[in-house]
Parts: structure tokens; C-alpha cells; sequence
């Protein structure tokens, strides 16, 4: 049976399958080392050297859930509303052009889409995506954010 949780997993899985050029992060769980992401960068000097990588983090927030359409106890229609944001994370100094990058070809994947719809009357539908400004106000100095945003809604009969 369909149900919001599974909503977000198919959310996850939709980005796991398109998004396979950075590591990403998920809300709440420890990332895999290596820690923070790195990738070779030798040098003569130092052939070991590594320089920090670009990784995305997956963020899901759900707004509200109202009854919609009156029908019989299980047969309710509800909607929720909510932002799929994947925030691009590049190095500090990097410039903001890659990360504006991924985060455009990160919307498309979400762009107008329906999925998770195996069980009739549910189904998570999604809209345009817009990548925001980025910052560099990270926890520790070293990362430019850039967010990838995308307004959807998870239909739900039940």
C-alpha cells in the first residue's frame, strides 16, 4: 500500500538513478567515508594529494496534507505539498558556475514527472525546479551551496 514514506523513498530512488556524478548526502544519516568527499589531485611533489570534491545533499520538507475530496472512510483524497531541495555543494573558490550546473541538470530529473504511482489514486507529481543563489556560509568555510528546489505533491487515496 502506498503511503507518504514511501513518497519520499521514490523521491530518493529518482535521484540515486539520475544523479550519479557527485556522492549525496541524505537527511539525518552519516555519510560513507571518505569524509568530506575527495578525489586524486597528484602533484610531483605530492603524489598522494587530494583535492576536495563537489557532493549534493538531499533535503525533503512536507508542507501540509489536507483531505481534498470527501468520499468514504478509505476512500479520501488528501494531498500533500511539499519541496524536494538538493543542495550542490562545491569548494570555496571554485566559482559558482558548476554548481549552478548540477543543480540544473539535478531539476531535470524532477521536471513535470509523475512516479510512484503502482497503487491507483496515489502518486507523487512534480513541478518546474529552480536552482536559488548559492552561499558560502557552511558550517566549516570549506563549501559554495547552491539548491536545487522543486515543489511537489504526493496524491493519496485512502
Amino acid at each position: 500500500m502506498a503511503d507518504y514514506a514511501g513518497a519520499e523513498a521514490a523521491i530518493l530512488a529518482r535521484l540515486q538513478a539520475g544523479w550519479t556524478t557527485t556522492r549525496i548526502t541524505y537527511q539525518n544519516e552519516t555519510p560513507a567515508d571518505p569524509w568530506p568527499p575527495v578525489i586524486a589531485a597528484p602533484t610531483p611533489e605530492d603524489p598522494d594529494a587530494t583535492i576536495l570534491a563537489p557532493w549534493v545533499n538531499l533535503e525533503i520538507e512536507c508542507f501540509s496534507a489536507p483531505i481534498i475530496g470527501q468520499g468514504r472512510p478509505g476512500n479520501h483524497v488528501y494531498r500533500y505539498d511539499g519541496l524536494i531541495e538538493v543542495h550542490v555543494f562545491t569548494p570555496v573558490g571554485t566559482g559558482t558556475a558548476l554548481g549552478k550546473e548540477y543543480a540544473v541538470a539535478i531539476g531535470e530529473i524532477f521536471r513535470r514527472k509523475k512516479f510512484y504511482d503502482q497503487t491507483p489514486g496515489c502518486y507523487v507529481r512534480t513541478e518546474d525546479p529552480y536552482p536559488a543563489a548559492g552561499n558560502s556560509r557552511s558550517d566549516d568555510g570549506n563549501w559554495f551551496g547552491t539548491t536545487m528546489t522543486c515543489p511537489f505533491a504526493y496524491w493519496h487515496r485512502g
